[in-house]
């Protein structure tokens, strides 16, 4: 009889849920994130998703629930340590306890750019190396870390995954985490907002671009520019083999990957040679791979 696992990749604009058997993501349900309003009140609606997603499937029983958050967590005493302006309530949040009382079944949570990396890692465009940088794209900016095949978490568990919060402009923007200048604040969705006039997201800065619109591009190239810089600075704290960029707008691969290597390869201290700067093939299962493979192997 085959296992079967749920993982939740809980993002700032969608929740991604998926049933996962043998290593593959069999169903899957995506849904609207409600980040602000918090985590109490996403859970109701997580465990409804849930739950239809196994009556669907006629999955009577299954093996564990992992879920994928964004923010600091410490997965030993699966416990969220630190929230940045999505789900801020999640520190008073008993996850284990709604597991327990609805399912009871094995649990497993930990930050979702971690997670992500370990789905490329194992099912994506990290397997044949075990020396991996992850930088998922999106309402904010994630990073995670694979060294020597061991997934880095830290002694505080904040270890690789707070590579948007990179100053790369050290007098520059603030950033929703207090500091300045951060990669994110340059390079994430949520900094978008009143650059370009009426476009909140890389989909309608890319359509901008295509229809001709100047402000768009400078704002997109600038973009290219802060994601290079991020990615040569981890390549120079992690000595990886390959970086793999996520997020949704690596549906715009074949324009950004072009622009990035090229400046990555100009720029980067790696004297052993090239580091191959890749695009997800998993899109929204990397973290729910990801995360159902950690709570099945124990990593």
């Amino acid at each position: 009889m085959n296992s079967h696992y749920i993982g939740i990749d809980l993002g700032g604009t969608r929740v991604k849920i998926g049933l996962v058997r043998e290593g593959k993501v069999v169903a899957r349900k995506v849904i609207p994130a409600d980040a602000a309003g918090g985590l109490g009140a996403s859970l109701p609606v997580v465990r409804a998703e849930v739950d239809e997603l196994l009556e669907t499937y006629r999955v009577d029983s299954f093996d564990g629930i992992g879920l994928a958050f964004p923010g600091l967590v410490d997965p030993a005493s699966q416990r969220i340590l630190s929230t940045n302006k999505k789900y801020d309530d999640a520190l008073r949040v008993d996850v284990p306890r709604w597991v327990r009382e609805h399912w009871n079944v094995p649990f497993f949570i930990d930050n979702d750019a971690r997670m992500a990396a370990v789905g490329e890692w194992k099912y994506g465009e990290g397997r044949g190396t075990d020396d991996l940088v992850v930088m998922t794209i999106g309402t904010g900016i994630g990073t995670s870390t694979i060294i020597g095949g061991r997934l880095l978490r830290g002694r505080h568990f904040q270890a690789g995954c707070l590579g948007g919060h990179i100053s790369v402009q050290y007098e520059g923007r603030e950033c929703t985490c207090g500091n300045s200048g951060c990669l994110e604040a340059y390079g994430s969705t949520w900094s978008l907002a009143g650059r370009v006039e009426g476009i909140t997201d890389f989909e309608g800065l890319f359509d901008a671009v295509a229809a001709g619109n100047a402000q768009a591009a400078d704002v997109l190239r600038d973009c290219y520019d802060v994601w290079s810089a991020g990615i040569v600075n981890l390549i120079h704290a992690y000595d990886p083999e390959v970086v793999v960029l996520g997020g949704g707008v690596m549906h715009h691969a074949e324009a950004i990957l072009p622009y990035v290597r090229e400046k990555v390869h100009r720029h980067a201290w790696t004297p052993w040679g090239k580091v191959s700067i890749r695009a997800t093939q998993l899109h929204g299962d990397a973290g729910v791979l990801g995360v159902t493979h950690c709570l099945k192997e124990h990593i």
